[in-house]
């Protein structure tokens, strides 16, 4: 399963599936419902071993997960369910970056968190 696969099983239930790559921007150029969760992979770091640097599946990702809600409470409810979800997720995830904002544009609250997942998190 790719961390793709496993950011979304891990994530959809807690949003109704509303968990996007990149950018919550729609095909039809709106944007989703809210609560919603995006992902960003914001660096790969290849894990080095004895025959040098390894492959994608010995790195270490780190991603950049958005917890966007349209009141801060649910906002911060859905900010520590993501939490739980990714202490179970199948490659270990270590929470490396956490801060809280609002965006007037949308009129909602987001948690910004950054998760190295992988290799070196261990």
């Amino acid at each position: 399963m790719s961390l793709e696969q496993e950011l979304f099983s891990a994530l959809s239930p807690l949003v109704t599936s509303r968990v996007y790559p990149n950018t919550f921007l729609q095909p039809d150029g709106t944007l989703p419902p809210w609560p919603s969760i995006r992902y960003a992979i914001v660096s790969n770091v290849p894990e080095e071993d004895l025959c040098g640097d390894g492959d994608d599946t010995t790195s270490s990702v780190r991603v950049q997960l958005d917890v966007v809600a349209s009141t801060y409470a649910s906002m911060r409810t859905l900010r520590l369910a993501v939490m739980s979800a990714m202490r179970v997720l199948p490659t270990p995830a270590r929470l490396q970056l956490d801060f809280d904002e609002y965006e007037a544009e949308t009129k909602t609250h987001r948690s910004v968190m950054t998760y190295l997942i992988g290799g070196s998190s261990t």
